[in-house]
């Protein structure tokens, strides 16, 4: 969890602002709010070092945050955003085209190798095996491709629903934004995963709906050792498959995005054993 309310740090500067070009033009920004003379006579020239060091010296957390919305505004990352709808019905309507069936993953993330291992264990000819892993890598290369447009959307709709939301101005792992100054990941899910569902039977679905906070918890609980964490997150979590792009923005108006809840788990790892966490986070429900 990282705070940028009372100080900001330059690891944190970097990770908000993302290169020199854009530092330089939030400190031009932000000499236009305060007036400093230090600020008022930099130049293109000044070691980046140097560049990082300022915007430490003189963060506002209110005047940054308007500043830094302002430039997002201005990104290729919000305007793909804006114009992801299009984007999104384009690349469901090649699909479709391509006669590629259900808009799901051929396998499991990460496991393209243990696909093919099991296509090759198929007691078919080489040429059906060839066509199996074609479809497949076509399928995993579109279906990646489409997430990120859509997270891309889903995270400017967000960013739209509260002015308290300082986002990082590129993509960087672990950090989306900061809202009310506290950083938070985004997190899609396809699911509430495999073992809610098991634990939860049939009525699994309604379930979720009156416990939200229990899917963050088995979110938490059941993600990948290798990218653990348990830092603040916003789950954005499809309950049902396919939902219309156009009922997304619907969707996200009509939450909350202003307070977190506060969820507990526990989570198995391999050397440690289980261990008990604590966090926040926002639970976002997607359902027809």
């Amino acid at each position: 969890m990282e705070y940028i309310v009372s100080r900001l740090s330059e690891e944190l500067a970097k990770k908000i602002l993302a290169n020199k070009d854009t530092a330089l033009r939030y400190l031009s920004e932000l000499n236009h709010k305060i007036k400093v003379s230090e600020l008022a006579s930099l130049k293109k020239s000044i070691p980046t070092n140097d560049v990082w060091k300022l915007i430490v010296k003189y963060w506002d957390y209110e005047v940054s945050k308007c500043i830094i919305r302002d430039l997002f505004k201005q990104t290729k990352k919000y305007e793909r955003g804006l114009d992801s709808v299009y984007a999104i019905t384009k690349l469901l309507k090649e699909w479709k085209k391509l006669n590629l069936g259900a808009v799901e993953w051929p396998c499991s993330q990460g496991d393209f190798d243990g696909f093919v291992q099991r296509i090759n264990s198929l007691m078919e000819s080489g040429e059906i095996k060839d066509e199996k892993v074609k479809i497949a890598a076509v399928k995993y290369r579109r279906l990646k491709e489409l997430n990120t447009v859509r997270n891309d959307y889903l995270e400017t709709l967000i960013f739209e629903k509260n002015e308290n939301i300082v986002p990082t101005l590129d993509h960087r792992r672990g950090v989306d934004f900061f809202i009310n100054g506290v950083s938070f990941d985004q997190k899609v899910a396809k699911s509430p995963t495999n073992e809610f569902k098991k634990d939860f039977g049939e009525d699994w679905k309604e379930f979720a709906k009156k416990n939200p906070l229990k899917v963050a918890e088995y979110l938490y609980k059941y993600q990948d050792e290798g990218r653990f964490d348990a830092d603040p997150r916003l789950y954005i979590v499809y309950l049902d498959e396919d939902i219309p792009v156009i009922d997304l923005k619907s969707k996200i108006d009509e939450i909350d995005i202003s307070q977190p809840s506060e969820v507990t788990f526990e989570y198995k790892h391999k050397t440690q054993g289980i261990k008990r966490y604590k966090t926040n986070c926002f639970v976002v429900l997607l359902s027809k």
